[in-house]
């Protein structure tokens, strides 16, 4: 049997994003995960998927489309996407690369299920799972919640321990009764006001399926993300709300502007009710704010912190509804993607693991040029990605706008801010251009600057 609905908030977010990637592009919206065999025979692997399958209807969902509008179709059974292998395990970085491999591979995004696994065995033992999700069904929260949910059948704990939240059906059926209206509402309301205040007109926006050269810079340092830390303690605020800031600044010096407009993907995971759903909930919510260089770094981290604190009280929302309502405001992008014109900048921050990052760490930061960036959406993107004591800040920008040397000036900027943001916070937010960052410290932002990739012809 099979059961077709409607798409929850986050889904149809997910939906409307994936629909508008240009030819080539659709494996972006893929998330990959390794999961380790070793020890358990092939029956308890598929056992504990066959398991979680049935436990979660997200593994059993399709999409199809219905008079223009896309519908979820979930089925009572599912054979296991899983392909199985054999062979001699002898490079024990090998499920890295097959990992890259396979998330390389798009899914449909209708008509067929939207995961696979590959089942790697060594003379019939099994080694590990590659996994390959997209994100039209779950969130990088959820996959992390089902590999705990693996762990803990394999082990043979009984299913009572398990928490399980509403599933992305239920969801939607929530989210479309008379009790979510003064949530809709309120979230509405705090649109128009985004809309009042003015979107960030200075970044370009492009249409759909179209593409447009970038270019991606990414500093790596471990020690960006213990002072981060640190910074967020010292003002009472987040480490992603201290990096955000800093980026922020250097964004609106590079655009000679007092104003920016900052858009953040929550996970919209904030009620207790919500805390394990398996689905896909993440949606992008903008603030426009005040960048004040006459502010001390302190006030400047606080206001950005409690700005985005107050978008993420609304950013659980109808994205068509949201779309009718920027057309009623007069907001006109000019062409079809209304994901690329709503959300001008975004900003993400993701912690792989709870491994803490050391201020004092040694080792030397690194700055690179990525060969291929991804050439569509957003005029600005960045990305922070922390896991194992380092921090990774991924940065995307269209080259007419922001060319290679304001790339790197904003990165520097991040370095500098976080580093005063804990030894002189009661400096001006314009202190920061005085010196050009020129007596960072190596292990927060290299001396030796990579060479700067070609310009667009």
């Amino acid at each position: 049997m099979t059961v077709e609905a409607h798409l929850s908030h986050g889904q149809l977010f997910s939906w409307r994003e994936i629909e508008r990637y240009p030819r080539g592009w659709g494996h972006e919206a893929n998330l990959p995960a390794t999961w380790d065999l070793r020890g358990l025979t092939p029956a308890q692997v598929e056992q504990a998927l066959g398991r979680l399958v049935d436990r979660h209807e997200t593994l059993r969902t399709t999409y199809e489309v219905r008079d223009g509008l896309p519908v979820q179709r979930v089925h009572a059974g599912v054979p296991l996407p899983v392909e199985r292998v054999d062979r001699l395990v002898t490079d024990p970085t090998e499920h890295e690369r097959v990992k890259m491999e396979r998330v390389a591979i798009p899914f449909p995004m209708t008509g067929d299920l939207n995961w696979r696994a590959l089942m790697v065995s060594s003379e019939g033992a099994p080694m590990y799972l590659s996994l390959t999700f997209s994100h039209l069904i779950v969130d990088v929260w959820s996959i992390h919640h089902l590999q705990d949910q693996f762990k803990a059948l394999v082990a043979g704990r009984p299913a009572a321990e398990v928490e399980l939240g509403s599933t992305p059906r239920e969801l939607a059926r929530r989210q479309a009764e008379a009790s979510w209206q003064p949530v809709q509402a309120a979230s509405e309301r705090y649109w128009r006001g985004v809309f009042a205040d003015g979107l960030m007109d200075r970044l370009p926006t492009l249409p759909a399926r179209v593409e447009r050269e970038r270019l991606e810079l990414t500093l790596t340092s471990r020690r960006l993300g213990g002072l981060a830390a640190q910074a967020g303690r010292t003002h009472g605020v987040t480490p992603p709300a201290v990096i955000m800031a800093f980026i922020a600044a250097g964004l609106a010096r590079q655009l000679d502007t007092d104003r920016v407009t900052m858009s953040l993907m929550s996970s919209n995971r904030f009620a207790q009710e919500d805390q394990h759903n398996i689905g896909t909930m993440n949606q992008l919510i903008p603030f426009v704010t005040a960048v004040d260089r006459g502010a001390t770094l302190g006030e400047h981290i606080r206001r950005l912190h409690w700005a985005a604190a107050k978008a993420y009280r609304y950013s659980c929302y109808d994205f068509d509804r949201v779309t009718a309502m920027a057309a009623a405001a007069g907001e006109d992008p000019g062409h079809d993607c209304w994901v690329n014109h709503l959300f001008r900048a975004w900003f993400n921050y993701v912690q792989v693991d709870r491994r803490p990052a050391d201020p004092a760490d040694r080792s030397p930061a690194t700055l690179a040029w990525t060969p291929l960036a991804q050439s569509y959406g957003q005029a600005f993107r960045v990305r922070v990605e922390v896991g194992d004591g380092e921090t990774r800040v991924l940065m995307l920008a269209d080259p007419e706008v922001l060319p290679a040397e304001a790339m790197t000036d904003i990165m520097r900027t991040l370095a500098l801010g976080v580093q005063l943001a804990v030894t002189d916070p009661g400096r001006s937010l314009k202190d920061l251009w005085n010196g050009h960052g020129g007596d960072l410290p190596p292990a927060l932002f290299p001396r030796d600057l990579p060479a700067r990739p070609s310009q667009p012809q």
